[in-house]
């Protein structure tokens, strides 16, 4: 894959963010019934919910803080769309690879790094092609078509509603990050907003 970074787009959407706060609240009260029976499954149940939410609002912040540049409404976090994503890393963590979804509803944004990642650092990435941008001619100027500016279009696609992503750690330390993007966006012949 190489030492450096490595991005190809897709899309999809989020779901609203008082559900991921409702699912944060149910598992506090899981898990504050099964502390009543082990006070060691609390704890080891609990950590787990807050680093997922920590990293969801990571990606979210990110992307959101594009689309309000240009205008554009809030993305939702979608825990199906995050459910997706996480299975579809699992599958491509032995190969570390990015995974094929041309034939997925959705669309998306994939990320692979030589290290271990954070989602706020893998979004500024995504978010810095908007660079390569011309909204006057919807076309992207580096000279790579959609692959210059095409992660960027995804994030601010006017259109998509729900966000989900997942990071997977591969060998060396590698991370391989997908977000899924609902509905699609980066449609021939639109522009994103």
């Amino acid at each position: 894959m190489g030492s450096s970074h490595h991005y190809y787009k897709f899309q999809h959407q989020l779901p609203h963010p008082h559900l991921l706060l409702l699912l944060l609240l149910l598992l506090s009260l899981v898990a504050a019934r099964a502390g009543a029976r082990s006070h060691n499954s609390v704890a080891a149940a609990a950590a787990p919910s807050a680093a997922a939410a920590a990293a969801a609002a990571e990606f979210l912040d990110g992307q959101n803080s594009a689309r309000a540049a240009v205008g554009v409404a809030p993305l939702r976090w979608s825990p199906a769309l995050a459910a997706d994503a996480a299975a579809a890393a699992k599958r491509q963590r032995p190969r570390c690879e990015f995974a094929e979804l041309g034939k997925s509803p959705y669309g998306a944004n994939q990320a692979w790094t030589s290290y271990p990642a954070r989602p706020a650092e893998v979004v500024a990435s995504w978010v810095a092609t908007g660079k390569h941008y011309d909204r006057a001619t919807d076309t992207c100027s580096g000279g790579g078509g959609d692959d210059d500016c095409g992660t960027y279009k995804q994030v601010v696609w006017r259109r998509t509603l729900e966000l989900g992503c997942a990071q997977a750690t591969c060998g060396g330390g590698a991370t391989l990050t997908l977000c899924l993007y609902y509905p699609h966006g980066n449609v021939r012949g639109q522009p994103p907003y």
